[in-house]
């Protein structure tokens, strides 16, 4: 099995697939061996069968369960899981295809509803990280601010070098953003400020701009503590939703055209960027009485 995922692997290396994309289709082929061997004890794994994918798919659809909600899994779980099945078939037994993409499930387009956090949340979530004085604070403020204010992913923020920062000109350049794609994302001041009076207190030698005491790249669980040690009591605010928030409120507000917002979050389809259109409940309300 092991022989099989590395030869997949590197298949996928020489189609130049990035290293989270690799992973993620390995661990994908893992999960699915598993499966085989659970259901069929000690028969050898030989190659992809019809039945077999059928029964796989059932198994995802039916019995198999989120480790962390406990729930069914969602479409879009259960279809990045037949991708990796689809691509090891074209790639390991191309000769005889038994899954396509005609397997995936039908994901009905998902409405975005409004942020669920206003832009007073944000600032005060920004607030309580500066006032916390510790050796990380300039650091995380600078972080919470470019993802709110620019809609950086949290993998981006954390990947940008020093090299990608300009805030003469008011851009960063994110090199590596989904699908390995270069964007140059234009900043605001509170960026900038938050980005040079960071860079004042930093003295760590590192290619990166934010970076660990060693100078190596941060862990994304460390970030991810920082949103739940300073969110409020009630109001739980994480990277996904701050580049919510800036999705939304760039075209709530008016600043940003929708291809602008698109542009700067990174959307490799302007119809994701359209999904965050959805009219606000209570301005909707307000337009209602005017009738």
């Amino acid at each position: 099995m092991e022989e099989m995922i590395k030869d997949f692997e590197s298949r996928l290396y020489l189609e130049g697939k990035s290293d989270k994309t690799i992973r993620t289709y390995t661990t994908s082929m893992r999960e699915y061996f598993k499966w085989f061997y659970d259901s069929f004890g000690e028969v050898e794994f030989k190659k992809l069968y019809r039945e077999n994918i059928l029964e796989y798919k059932n198994y995802l659809k039916n019995i198999k369960r989120s480790p962390r909600s406990g729930n069914n899994l969602n479409a879009k779980t259960i279809n990045a899981k037949l991708s990796a099945l689809i691509r090891y078939n074209e790639l390991m037994q191309g000769d005889n295809i038994v899954i396509s993409k005609r397997d995936l499930i039908k994901v009905q387009a998902e409405i975005i509803s409004p942020t669920n956090i206003t832009k007073k949340e944000v600032e005060e979530f920004r607030q309580r990280i500066l006032q916390s004085e510790g050796c990380s604070a300039k650091r995380n403020y600078a972080i919470v601010t470019i993802m709110a204010y620019a809609g950086l992913r949290i993998s981006e923020v954390l990947n940008l070098k020093k090299t990608d920062i300009n805030t003469t000109a008011s851009q960063i350049r994110v090199a590596d953003g989904k699908g390995e794609k270069q964007r140059t994302v234009i900043i605001n001041s509170k960026i900038i400020s938050a980005i040079r009076e960071y860079e004042k207190s930093d003295k760590v030698d590192s290619e990166y701009l934010f970076h660990n005491s060693k100078g190596k790249v941060l862990n994304p669980s460390t970030i991810n503590k920082v949103f739940d040690d300073f969110s409020a009591d009630g109001i739980h605010i994480n990277p996904h939703a701050l580049r919510h928030f800036f999705c939304y409120n760039a075209l709530e507000s008016g600043a940003y055209s929708i291809n602008e917002v698109s542009n700067q979050a990174g959307h490799t389809s302007i119809k994701t960027t359209m999904r965050y259109l959805n009219p606000n409940l209570e301005s909707i309300k307000k337009k209602a009485e005017l009738l």
